[in-house]
């Protein structure tokens, strides 16, 4: 068996990616394999060494290749393990063959902030395709312009946004500086706003070029839970609009 590590940081088209792949006969996706022990979900589980979640995660699987997503900032699944680095947890997948590496992204940190605290409000993290459009929560939100919770971690809006842009970064950079070491790992970055938003089966494409096997017909069975202008999804966007329009930000009060 071949392995797929997915990193990302959450409410970038994950799941509906992961949703396509799980449809592809020669891959077994297994979703956020840490996400499980983080805090308030952990309950009485015990946290395994880190190589034993990958293990136990891929224990009986006969596909060809296996798929597993993690949520790389130091304050997400990377806080399970203190004292770990991002360059300890790639050397633990490497040494157990997963050398195929998804990065994926979402260019507008705001919108993404507004996924993330709509998930936590609701506990809706994915939407069927069956849901009809007006199912949608027409509650705007207000987004905290000073202690946002993320993971193990809270922060402004302006330090989650900058957080967001350095992780995606540093982890890309990670994965290019030792595919140059290594050129048997091959790492593959995807762009929300490029390959999910509009059609998430380009992403599914490229995913499976990736790993050469046919992209075999699939069906998307999710769509977006957050969708229209963000003035209609905040109720406090006048604020958030003077906090983000001084700054290399202000852009996505409008995309």
């Amino acid at each position: 068996m071949q392995g797929v590590v997915n990193w990302h940081i959450g409410r970038c088209g994950s799941s509906v990616l992961g949703s396509l792949l799980k449809q592809n006969s020669q891959i077994a996706y297994s979703n956020e394999i840490y996400s499980q022990y983080m805090p308030r979900r952990r309950g009485s589980k015990q946290l395994p060494p880190l190589p034993q979640v990958v293990d136990q995660a891929r224990e009986g699987l006969k596909q060809p290749w296996h798929c597993f997503e993690v949520k790389h900032l130091a304050d997400q699944n990377l806080g399970l393990y203190p004292g770990t680095t991002h360059e300890d947890w790639l050397q633990t997948f490497l040494e157990r063959g997963y050398r195929r590496h998804l990065v994926m992204t979402r260019r507008n940190g705001l919108r993404r902030i507004v996924s993330h605290l709509r998930a936590a409000r609701t506990r809706e993290y994915v939407r069927t395709a069956q849901v009809p459009a007006d199912g949608a929560d027409p509650e705007p939100l207000v987004i905290p312009l000073e202690k946002i919770s993320h993971g193990f971690a809270q922060r402004s809006l302006l330090a989650w946004l900058e957080i967001y842009e350095r992780g995606h970064a540093a982890m890309l950079a990670l994965l290019r500086t030792v595919q140059r070491q290594q050129p048997d790992l091959h790492c593959l970055e995807l762009v929300y706003e490029d390959h999910i938003e509009r059609d998430p089966c380009i992403a599914y494409s490229m995913v499976c070029a990736q790993l050469r096997i046919p992209a075999s017909p699939v069906t998307v069975t999710l769509r977006q839970i957050n969708p229209g202008p963000l003035q209609a999804l905040i109720s406090n966007y006048d604020e958030v609009c003077q906090v983000l329009g001084p700054t290399r930000f202000a852009w996505m009060l409008e995309a």
